[in-house]
């Protein structure tokens, strides 16, 4: 019976313990899931806070992307150490919307808030931004470091829960690049040069979706490129032709087939090394490495609401001067009204900053007056002769006229000007007029020579008069005059009777009709055949050319002498008489400006770096369009490459006739970085017909002019795009996040 007992209490005893042990084992395993929920919610709240600072962020790269200037303290000219106080009053573009509510605070930290109904929270973020210190390398033409790289901080705070982000911003500006295309840049669309290889010289080349190089057609040499700083994509690079190419720190080499991106254990990247380290590579793929430089799309209201200088609103009836509305139509879309700016042709730089905004399309050709302007326009834009170029500064090539001898200099040449358009930026050479005025002055000046007897000087002599040697591009005029003692038509009317003084108002009044003057009178009055016309510059104003022999008439009878100055009152009065016929009625081909050119190539040829200009059209600008590539456009080595030009064909339209042959050549010279945005539709479809550009000459030239932050020639409101380069996340404290202001 006590066994019994005794059996039974150890049972009991052994059940206790048992049951003990299991609720040691329940009472650890509960308080390691309560750990393990509290460590759960701490990481959901860790993620949720970093979630709610990359809101911030994302809504300040916004902000950047729409105001190019956009800071939260200081400024974005002058880094300084430190968080320096509060920016000045800004215009924020976002607004809340949805469960994102923005306190649009007027400067300092931004700030706001996500809301979170799942979870019936609210997290708020701080955004700062500033512009750090970094050096500029010597070694770089085309990217000013010195205001290129920013810090932004963004911090998120959920309940007591807080994270922050640190990163680098890099800003990118048009004026980094020789070329850049929103979607894919075809380098052979840039050509054709079919006498010897053509340059791009300087800048960067960028496509955001490939890069193509290519010629235009089997009599297309190619273009080499020089001194360049970066070729890159984030895409594909495609060779279908080889290209030279060297790069600022001497090496070199060809891109090439075998060596892009086709194959990518063979691409070249042209890096550079030192003690065996990579410093850089020059050419760039997505497979090895390029970063993303997109541009964002124009923001017409950051233009439309600029304070310092305020916009020039430009619409229809707008009081401007040079500003009207025009004949001229651009046949891709007859319907629409275009409006002329023209500048003028004296060139000046006062000291302004100048923003002009336009609501209609443009048609831009003159000389801009001041040290800088920013041209926006909701339109289309089309340079339509020879712009921002002081035509008193002839442009003078070295050999094969592939450069000019000294590069162009703000403040004597040009001015700063960048050109940005929501639709497409047109090159109209439609109206030789436009950019041939100084070229056709030697030339009319010559053969004004010749119908006055030059055609029995010796060549030097004429060359001194008419077309004197030219080694720089000075502005001082070196002709000497035309004299009695050397042109026998002068001779033979300084030569007439002048006593008694009663006969001279009897002989002026009749000298227009003068035998003498009778080349003269062929020279300027219509032919019986187009061939006649060639060899004549043709006014249709009887009054006007009588105007002409009688001045030039008087001036030989009076003086024996025709100065430099007055042979260019006369020139311009017969340039001008013949810009006003062409805006008269149907486009008459018998008129001097349709029959100059080929005459104009031949004596430049003929007698180089001399008065005598290569046809030329110049254009000095910044130029950014919006429009999609909507033309006719083949990527492989062909002709069938349409870009956005205009002229050299008979159109009703444009009022305009082909003005040059196929085997003659004008230069199409643009200085200035070219940037096709591709971030808007184009309505109209190019096929090519509304140009001929068969005898164009592309020149493309780098102009460091649109690199640096600022300048007196740096045009006003420049645009941007920003790419974070670095990241960093990290747990701050409430404290520390409250301490951000």
């Amino acid at each position: 019976m006590s066994r019994q007992h005794a059996g039974s209490g150890q049972a009991i005893l052994a059940i206790v313990m048992i049951c003990l042990v299991l609720g040691i084992l329940a009472g650890m395993v509960l308080t390691f899931q309560r750990g393990q929920i509290a460590l759960l919610s701490r990481s959901a709240r860790d993620y949720v806070a970093l979630s709610v600072a990359e809101a911030g962020l994302h809504a300040v790269l916004a902000e950047m992307r729409a105001d190019y200037q956009f800071v939260t303290h200081g400024n974005p000219y002058i880094p300084k150490e430190g968080w320096p106080s509060a920016s000045e009053n800004r215009y924020n573009h976002l607004k809340s919307f949805g469960l994102l509510k923005l306190d649009n605070n007027s400067r300092g930290t931004y700030s706001g808030a996500v809301e979170l109904p799942a979870m019936k929270l609210t997290g708020h973020f701080k955004v700062r931004v500033k512009l750090i210190d970094s050096d500029n390398s010597p070694d770089s033409k085309t990217v000013d470091e010195s205001h290129r790289y920013f810090l932004l901080e963004a911090v998120g705070k959920v309940e007591d829960t807080c994270r922050k982000i640190s990163t680098v911003i890099e800003k990118i500006v048009p004026g980094n690049f020789l070329f850049y295309d929103g979607q894919i840049l075809d380098v052979g669309g840039y050509g054709p040069y079919r006498v010897s290889p053509g340059e791009m010289k300087t800048g960067r080349l960028y496509g955001h979706e490939m890069l193509i190089f290519s010629q235009r057609g089997t009599f297309d040499r190619g273009a080499e490129l020089r001194e360049m700083e970066r070729i890159s994509t984030p895409g594909f690079i495609r060779a279908e032709s080889s290209v030279h190419v060297d790069f600022y720190n001497g090496k070199g080499g060809t891109i090439k087939s075998s060596n892009d991106s086709t194959d990518p254990d063979n691409f070249e990247s042209f890096a550079d090394y030192k003690n065996g380290k990579l410093i850089d590579a020059f050419v760039l793929d997505g497979y090895h490495g390029a970063r993303p430089q997109k541009l964002p799309p124009l923001n017409p209201e950051y233009y439309k609401k600029a304070r310092r200088p305020e916009p020039k609103i430009l619409r229809a009836g707008s009081s401007f001067k040079g500003f009207s509305e025009s004949k001229w139509r651009c046949p891709a879309n007859p319907s629409e009204t275009v409006y002329d700016l023209f500048f003028g042709w004296e060139y000046k730089n006062t000291d302004d900053k100048v923003l002009i905004y336009s609501e209609v399309p443009l048609r831009i050709w003159g000389c801009p007056p001041w040290k800088s302007l920013t041209i926006f326009c909701e339109k289309d834009v089309f340079i339509a002769g020879d712009f921002n170029a002081n035509p008193d500064n002839p442009q003078n090539y070295g050999a094969g006229f592939k450069d000019y001898s000294k590069e162009p200099r703000n403040g004597t040449d040009k001015n700063g000007v960048a050109v940005l358009s929501m639709g497409r930026i047109w090159f109209d050479y439609s109206n030789p007029m436009n950019f041939l005025r100084n070229e056709m002055r030697t030339l009319i000046d010559y053969d004004l020579a010749m119908a006055l007897g030059g055609e029995d000087l010796n060549l030097l002599i004429l060359g001194g008069i008419v077309f004197p040697p030219r080694l720089s591009t000075g502005a001082y005029d070196k002709r000497l005059p035309m004299t009695a003692l050397n042109f026998s038509v002068i001779n033979s009317l300084f030569s007439m009777p002048k006593q008694p003084p009663e006969i001279i108002p009897v002989t002026t009044a009749g000298i227009a009709l003068h035998p003498a003057l009778g080349k003269l009178r062929d020279y300027l009055k219509p032919g019986s055949t187009p061939e006649e016309n060639q060899n004549r510059f043709v006014i249709k104003s009887a009054m006007r050319r009588t105007a002409v022999y009688e001045g030039v008439g008087a001036r030989s009878y009076m003086t024996g002498t025709l100065l430099a100055g007055a042979r260019d009152k006369i020139i311009d009065s017969i340039m001008d008489q013949a810009a006003k016929e062409m805006q008269e009625g149907e486009p008459d081909p018998s008129l001097g400006p349709w029959n100059i050119a080929d005459r104009l190539f031949q004596m430049a040829l003929k007698y180089p770096r001399t008065g005598f200009r290569m046809p030329e059209m110049t254009v000095n600008a910044l130029l950014i369009d919006s429009a999609e590539l909507n033309a006719r456009w083949s990527m492989g080595n062909n002709t069938t490459k349409v870009r956005n030009e205009l002229g050299n064909v008979a159109n009703p339209h444009m009022q305009s006739l082909p003005f040059i042959g196929r085997d003659s050549r004008f230069i199409l010279r643009h200085m200035g970085s070219m940037i096709h945005l591709r971030t808007r539709p184009a309505k109209a479809y190019l096929d090519g017909s509304l140009r001929n550009d068969q005898s164009v000459v592309r020149r493309n030239i780098f102009d460091t002019t649109f690199v640096p932050g600022g300048g007196d020639y740096h045009p006003p409101y420049p645009m941007a795009g920003f790419t974070i380069i670095s990241w960093k996340d990290e747990s701050i404290t409430a404290e520390d996040y409250d301490k951000i202001d």
